[in-house]
This record gives C-alpha cells, structure tokens and sequence, in this order.
C-alpha cells in the first residue's frame, strides 16, 4: 500500500501531498479497497447515505477483523461500526453527558487531574510526557466519569495498545489476534462492574449506560459493556497522542509557545490547529454499499474506502499555506473528529483535556520550548501515535553512554 506503508512515522505529509496531487483517490490493490486523500471526497464519503461505518459489509474487512466468530458480533456492537437507526441509539444513551456543556462544568476536575500528575514534578527535573501526563491525565478522567476504579485504570493503560491494533491495517495477524483477545479479556472485566451499577443506581456514565443513571436512556448490558470499553479506549489513547503532539508542535514552535504564554485565551484555537496539523486520528474507514464513484473512482459494493485524515486536514484547496502552524485560521473545518453522525462523541472532553495539560505544561520552568525534546514515534497507519516524549532541561542532558 504506497500511501502508507512507504510513508514515514516521522513525518507521513509529503507521501500523501504527492498522492494528493496526482488525484483525490487511489486504488489500494492489495486490500481490495480505495484510499480518500483530499477534503471534499473525505467530507462526502463521511456524511453520504451510501456509505456504511459496518466492516462486516465487506467481506475483505470482516475476514481481516474476525467478525464471524461471537467476539466479532461483540466489536459490530461498538458505535464506531453502526449505521443509524442503530447508531442514534446508541449515542443517545449517552444522555447529557460528554457534550460542551457537561464537559465545561466537570472542566474543574479535569483541571485538578492534570495538577495531581505534576505534582511530585521538581523544576528542573526531566519528564516523561507519555507516561506522566499525557496517558495518565485522560486515563484517569474517563475513568473517573464511568467510575470505573484505579483496578480497571491500570488494565487499560496496559491493554490499550494491544487493542488499537484492530483498527490499524498494517497489524500482522498475530496483532489483531492479541487485540481480540485483550478486548474480550477487558468485556469480561466490566461485566461485574455492569452488574452492579444494574443492582445499584449511580450518578456515573456507566449507571446512564445502563438506564440507570439520571439521564441515561438504557441499553442492554452487552451493548452498554462494548460502548464503555470504547470509550475507556478511545476516550485515552487518541487524547494522549492530541497532547503528545501538541507539547511537539509548542516545542518545534517556539513563538508560539510564548504567545499562548502571554496570551492563555488563544489556548483553544491552538489546540484545534494542532488537531488539524496533526490529527490524532489519521485514517477512518467506510463501506460503499453499492456501486458508486468517487472523483471517478469506479467503487464497487462491498468495498472499502479508507479516508486519509491527515491528508485531508492538509488539503490547500481548504487550508492556505496547510503544513504552517496558524492558529489564526478564521475557518477551522478540519475532520479530526471526523463529521456527520459519527462525529466523536467524547470531541468536548478530548479539546478540555488537551487544553487544560497545554495551559499548565506553558508554567513550566524552564519553559518547554528552551528544553531538549526526545521523540520516538510508532509505525501507524491509523494513529498519530507518539510512543515516548521526554522533555529534558538543557543542564540536565543525559551522557549518551
């Protein structure tokens, strides 16, 4: 697959500039599938009625991912592969939480989460973003929201990146057998935690899941269990590599960094260019179920149509001057939350999350900009994925032997 297995974890842009530029779409032989690269066919094969978020409509996808076996009939359960009416079911048992208005008012706590992770933190001493921020700061939110325990934390904290290689195309099989089996291990966890919020009503999301929370409309346990794991998975993993990215792009951008320093108000349109410049999310996938082209793309039922994210977020037919840092863009239309009724669900809570650790990481002393960066990224057709961060005052340079 040229448009991604050539391109590099450091910096995956130019491959799919040169991609864009020979045309919006491109035949993924070995998949059997379409590859989306500018922004308008992204935005119409996201939001199009003949379009379906099911892989087990393509019968290439459901044998890669294993869908005919019960653990498969579990993953279609997930929101993230329902077509309405199911789909609005589903996101409407959520209620009233995660939306901008919930997230603003739980900001305090989100706030407090990120003081906690840096506060045994010395000026001066090195830090280890990953693993001390930018993982345990959203980690602890979505489990805090769903009550989920520090037990649970820590399983999915470990788990996790086995089972983001489900929706990665370029896992081995092997890859896709361990995310299986940890998304069935982390399911059969949240069974006893299902239970007892069933028997005891709670304020928590998981409660609302259930129907048992003030606001929840109530879903069977099975689907209640799968919607929670995703988001326990989503709701840390893809905000940990929005934040990963941003302490990157601050420190690659030094005046930047200084003026949401002078200037906090700008944090927030900051971190929707981050989201654009590098989209935590890089590749989402759709079914056509019927024949039907794109940009003359002779797409046939059954299908599938990888949309390029970040070669979208970076199309100059949208985005003037697309891989320079503008936080002043007067349009932000990226599609790093992706667009239509698969909007994410958890966009408010990802946006406060990201916000609240860039405000507080800008405190820093020495400030992050004047310190050394590490970064060593991994391989991902689907995820911006920074693997370690360190940020390491100059005085503090480690000897290389």
């Amino acid at each position: 697959m040229p448009a991604t297995q050539t391109a590099p974890a450091d910096d995956p842009y130019r491959a799919l500039r040169m991609l864009r530029e020979q045309g919006p779409v491109h035949r993924l032989e070995d998949w059997d599938a379409w590859l989306v690269v500018s922004h308008a066919e992204a935005l119409g094969v996201l939001t199009g009625a003949c379009w379906s978020a099911d892989p087990g409509r393509s019968p290439r996808a459901a044998e890669r991912l294993g869908l005919t076996g019960p653990g498969g009939q579990l993953i279609r359960k997930a929101v993230l592969f329902t077509d309405p009416p199911e789909h609005a079911r589903l996101r409407d048992a959520l209620g009233g939480y995660l939306t901008p208005r919930s997230v603003s008012a739980y900001r305090h706590r989100i706030t407090a989460i990120v003081d906690a992770a840096l506060r045994g933190h010395e000026p001066g001493e090195p830090i280890r973003v990953m693993e001390e921020i930018a993982y345990p700061v959203p980690l602890a939110v979505i489990c805090e929201l769903l009550d989920a325990g520090t037990e649970m934390a820590g399983r999915l904290r470990q788990e996790t990146p086995s089972m983001t290689a489900m929706l990665d195309p370029l896992a081995t099989p092997e890859a896709m057998e361990a995310g299986a089996a940890a998304a069935m291990g982390l399911m059969l966890d949240l069974v006893p935690l299902a239970a007892e919020r069933s028997a005891l009503r709670g304020s928590d999301l998981l409660s609302a899941l259930l129907g048992r929370g003030p606001a929840g409309a109530g879903l069977e346990a099975d689907d209640a269990i799968v919607m929670a794991l995703l988001l326990l998975v989503a709701g840390h993993e893809t905000t940990a590599n929005l934040i990963g990215n941003a302490v990157i792009v601050l420190h690659d951008h030094p005046d930047l960094a200084r003026n949401l320093r002078a200037n906090p108000d700008l944090v927030g349109p900051a971190v929707e260019e981050v989201l654009r410049f590098e989209a935590p999310v890089q590749l989402t996938a759709r079914v056509a179920v019927g024949d039907l082209p794109v940009a003359g793309a002779p797409v046939k039922g059954g299908e599938q149509v990888f949309v390029a994210i970040g070669a979208a977020n970076r199309d100059p037919a949208v985005f003037a001057d697309p891989d320079r840092i503008d936080i002043g863009r007067a349009h932000q239309r990226h599609l790093s939350f992706g667009h239509g009724a698969h909007f994410c669900a958890g966009a408010a809570l990802a946006r406060a999350e990201g916000q609240e650790v860039i405000r507080r990481l800008l405190r820093l002393d020495p400030p992050l900009e004047d310190q050394e960066l590490r970064v060593r990224r991994a391989r991902s057709a689907t995820f911006r994925r920074v693997d370690e961060l360190e940020l390491i005052p100059v005085s503090r340079r480690r000897n290389p032997a």
